[in-house]
C-alpha cells in the first residue's frame, strides 16, 4: 500500500483561496447581520459551489447555493459520512468546519476525496466537485528522548524536565482520563518503578518504587470496564495482583492471587523449562462479555483468569502440548506475546502479536481456531506493506485497535508504527522511518523511532508510543 502523500498547493493557489474564503465569511456574517432566507419545503436544497476545494481538519468551507434555511437545528452537513460543525448559516451560504478524517478506504487504499453533502429536513443536495481532505500524521515528544540522562524522575516534576536513564521497554495503559502508566528499571538495588503521566496535568507521579527484580520483572494490563490499571509479575510463580485506584488517589489495592489449582486438587501451572520460568507472562487482555482476563503464557500455553476468585484455567484446547494432548503448542512454543487486543465491535476475537512468529495472530473463541492474522506464515521476518497475508513486520510487540477497527502495531526491529485497516485487510505504515532507527519529531514520513515498544490510544485518536532506545514516549496525532 502506498504511503499517503501531501499534496502541496502553488502559493498562488493557496493565496486564492484565502481570498475567497474571507470574502466568503463575510459575506456570509453580513448575511447574518440580515435577516437572512428561511428554508421552503416546497423548494429543493441547491448547492452551487463551495471554497476551498482542499484542506485539512477545521479548515473552514463556505459552501454556496440555496434554500439552506437558517435553522442550524433543522440542517446537517456532511464529508462522506462525518458530519461537519455547522458555524451559521444565512440561507444561501453555509460556513462549516471541515471534520476530522471524513476519507473513505476503497479497495484497501485511503481516499480523502469527500462527496459534500447538505440535508435540510427531509430533503438533500450533494455537490458536483469533491472536496479534498489533507491528512497530517505529526509525531511530537511527551516526556523522555535524552539517551545520554543519568537520573530518574522521583515524582512531581513537570513533564519538559523529565528525563530516563534507561529504556522505555514494557507496555503501556491509558485510562479513559488519559493518564499513562508505565514501568521503568532505574538501576537500583529493587529497580522497577510504576508511573503516570498526564498531558493536561503535565507532571509525572511516582506510583511505585522499590519493585524487586529477583527472579521476575513486572507488566501492567488495562480493565476497560472497572478503569483500571493492573500490575502482575512475569514469573510463573510469582502470582499476587494489583491496580492502582485512580478514584482513591491511585491507591495500590491487592485485587486477586492467581491460582493454577483445578478444582479436582490437581496443578494445573505451566511446566516452563528452566530460566524462562522467571519471565514468561508479557501481557493480558480484558474480555468485557464474560469480565475475565486472558493471556498467552510463554512455550505455548494460553490461560484464562477468574478475577473473583484468582482461579486460571489452561484453555489450550487442541493446540496444549500437555496431558497427551501432543499439542504445538498455543502459537507454538516459541517467542513472547506483548500485545493483546479484543476486537472492540466483538470480543470472540482476540488478536495478539507474537516477537519470535512476527505476526500477529488471531484467535476466535466460538471455533476455538488459532490463525495468522498479519504476517509471515513462516516466521518471516522482514518490512513490507500490502494485504495482511502478504505484509511483513519484525519483532511487533504491543498492540491497539480503536473502535472503527483499525490496529494500531508496535513493529519494534522495523522502527516504525504499523496500521492495519480491519475492514479491508491492508496494511500501511503509519509513521517512523523503516528499518532506521533514530529520533526525530514531524509528519509521519519523516518522523523517527528507535525500537518501539508500548503503545496505546487515547478516547480522542491520538497514540501514544513508548519509544524504547530513545526513553521516550512519543504521540502520534493523526488529523
Amino acid at each position: 500500500m502506498k504511503r499517503m502523500e501531501k499534496r502541496k498547493p502553488l502559493l498562488m493557489k493557496g493565496l486564492m483561496i484565502v481570498l475567497t474564503l474571507a470574502f466568503g465569511m463575510t459575506s456570509c456574517n453580513d448575511d447574518d447581520e440580515k435577516k437572512g432566507t428561511p428554508y421552503n419545503p416546497s423548494l429543493p436544497v441547491v448547492i452551487e459551489s463551495f471554497a476551498p476545494t482542499e484542506g485539512m481538519l477545521s479548515t473552514q468551507v463556505i459552501i454556496s447555493g440555496s434554500n439552506f434555511g437558517t435553522d442550524k437545528e433543522n440542517l446537517h452537513v456532511f464529508f462522506n459520512d462525518k458530519e461537519a460543525p455547522i458555524i451559521s448559516s444565512s440561507g444561501n451560504k453555509i460556513l462549516v468546519l471541515a471534520p476530522k478524517l471524513p476519507g473513505k478506504y476503497v479497495n484497501g487504499e485511503l481516499d480523502n476525496n469527500c462527496q459534500i453533502r447538505v440535508v435540510v429536513g427531509d430533503k438533500e443536495a450533494t455537490a458536483k466537485e469533491t472536496f479534498l481532505y489533507n491528512v497530517q500524521t505529526i509525531v511530537t515528544t511527551v516526556v523522555g528522548g535524552d539517551k545520554s540522562a543519568t537520573s530518574y524522575p522521583l515524582g512531581g516534576e513537570n513533564l519538559a524536565e523529565v528525563q530516563f536513564n534507561n529504556k522505555m521497554e514494557r507496555n503501556l495503559v491509558i485510562d479513559s482520563e488519559n493518564n499513562i502508566y508505565f514501568i521503568m528499571d532505574v538501576g537500583t538495588s529493587d529497580p522497577y518503578s510504576v508511573y503516570v503521566i498526564n498531558e493536561a496535568s503535565g507532571k509525572i507521579r511516582l506510583l511505585d518504587s522499590d519493585l524487586s527484580s529477583f527472579l521476575t520483572t513486572y507488566f501492567l494490563a488495562y480493565d476497560p470496564v472497572g478503569d483500571r490499571c493492573y500490575r502482575t509479575a512475569t514469573n510463573i510463580g510469582f502470582n499476587e495482583t494489583y491496580y492502582y485506584d485512580r478514584f482513591n488517589d491511585f491507591a495500590q489495592t491487592r485485587s486477586f492471587t492467581l491460582s493454577w489449582v483445578k478444582d479436582d486438587g490437581i496443578n494445573d501451572q505451566p511446566e516452563i523449562d528452566g530460566w524462562n520460568a522467571f519471565s514468561c507472562k508479557h501481557s493480558m487482555a480484558y474480555r468485557p462479555s464474560d469480565g475475565c482476563w486472558y493471556m498467552r503464557v510463554d512455550q505455548g500455553y494460553f490461560a484464562k483468569i477468574n478475577p473473583t476468585t484468582g482461579q486460571v484455567t489452561d484453555i489450550s484446547g487442541r493446540y496444549d502440548r500437555r496431558h497427551d494432548n501432543h499439542g504445538s503448542g498455543f502459537a507454538g512454543t516459541d517467542g513472547e506475546c506483548d500485545g493483546m487486543a479484543f476486537d472492540p465491535t466483538d470480543d470472540t476475537k482476540l488478536y495478539f502479536s507474537m516477537t519470535g512468529l512476527n505476526a500477529i495472530l488471531l484467535y476466535d473463541f466460538e471455533t476455538e481456531i488459532l490463525s495468522v492474522y498479519a504476517g509471515s506464515n513462516t516466521r518471516q521476518a522482514g518490512y513490507l506493506d500490502g494485504r495482511c497475508n502478504e505484509a511483513l513486520f519484525n519483532s511487533p510487540r504491543q498492540i491497539a485497535i480503536d473502535n472503527e477497527r483499525n490496529m494500531y502495531i508496535a513493529d519494534y526491529d522495523n522502527n516504525c508504527i504499523r496500521k492495519i485497516v480491519m475492514e479491508t485487510g491492508y496494511v500501511s505504515t503509519l509513521a517512523g522511518t523503516p528499518q532506521k532507527p533514530g529520533y526525530t519529531n514531524g509528519t509521519g514520513d519523516i518522523a523517527q523511532f528507535d525500537h518501539p515498544y508500548g503503545l496505546v490510544l487515547s478516547k480522542d485518536g491520538a497514540i501514544y508510543v513508548g519509544d524504547s532506545e530513545n526513553r521516550a514516549i512519543r504521540r502520534i496525532a493523526i488529523e
